[in-house]
């Protein structure tokens, strides 16, 4: 069972401080032990740095029109993102990335003001959404520790490249709970491709519907933004429909995908009455090389 990763290699923040050791047992039990330990640091508002700007970005693309269509739902969501509080060295691991060009930074801004928008319409306006917004934010962070070549990578990954990127969302959320401690955004780093299961790595339990919303959400994102193993990327209908199959074959939560196409029919009506029919009507592209990376069958050391 693939619930662990014994490091290979030390994990280094933005500014060169160690973040784990090599041979660090990154776990669930490790991961909620440095949680506890983490000391309590002052934050900032996302508004009073360098990344404001950067809320904006997903809210005015076009592909992105019906989520956030009208000046209400954009002002609403901008809000809430920018109210996002977090300690200095999280939103210097986001200015690091913004600086590489590293597709994660784009990925993290589009992830968070989707899911903003799907949890407000779901449960409209709380004071929750902000802390949630963080950890959609946050919740590729581990990717940041991945060599730069699987970024590029336009085939099919190796098995050692693989077995890199199932290891991202343990990093991820080991990062995250040595500076934030108990903090929705290291479930999100930990849980966000459990696909009911399918995915990496193994839970004890299913993550929560608030969990589960940044997991679609970074779906969401992923598909609708440019990657080199694919021609172009799916338009919003076209990305809604490859997570209504995934919903399908029970590979997504069915609900939150229903979420998901609420918040694209503007929110009316209930999403509980939402049915996946057929046939698929979205855009997606011609030469799509991408499958999903599978857990391997028990922990690499």
């Amino acid at each position: 069972m693939f619930d662990r990763v014994i490091l290979s290699e030390e994990i280094l923040d933005c500014r060169g401080e160690v973040v784990a050791a090599r041979g660090t047992v990154l776990s669930a039990d490790s991961i909620e032990e440095v949680a506890r330990r983490a000391p309590v640091r002052s934050r900032i508002v996302l508004e009073d740095t360098p990344l404001a700007a950067d809320v904006d970005v997903p809210l005015f693309e076009p592909i992105y029109r019906h989520l956030f269509e009208g000046e209400a739902v954009r002002d609403t969501v901008r809000r809430a993102v920018l109210a996002v509080r977090l300690p200095e060295p999280l939103f210097d691991e986001l200015l690091a990335m913004r600086r590489a060009a590293s597709p994660i930074h784009a990925h993290a801004f589009v992830a968070a003001a989707v899911a903003v928008r799907m949890l407000l319409s779901a449960v409209g306006p709380s004071r929750a959404i902000p802390e949630l917004a963080a950890a959609a934010l946050l919740h590729d962070l581990g990717m940041r520790h991945l060599p730069a070549r699987v970024f590029r990578q336009r085939e099919r990954l190796g098995t050692s490249d693989a077995l890199r990127i199932a290891s991202h969302p343990l990093i991820g959320a080991y990062h995250l709970a040595t500076v934030l401690g108990n903090h929705p955004a290291v479930a999100a780093a930990r849980c966000h491709h459990w696909r009911c299961g399918q995915g990496y790595p193994a839970l004890e339990r299913a993550p929560s519907r608030s969990i589960e919303v940044i997991a679609v959400a970074s779906a969401f994102a992923a598909l609708t933004q440019p990657r080199p193993f694919r021609q172009d990327a799916y338009d919003a209908r076209g990305a809604s429909d490859v997570l209504a199959e995934e919903a399908v074959r029970r590979n997504a939560d069915a609900n939150t995908v229903k979420l998901l196409v609420h918040a694209l029919r503007g929110g009316r009506g209930d999403p509980r009455a939402i049915r996946f029919g057929r046939p698929r009507e979205g855009h997606g592209p011609d030469v799509h090389h991408y499958v999903h990376v599978s857990a391997p069958p028990r922990s690499p050391v």
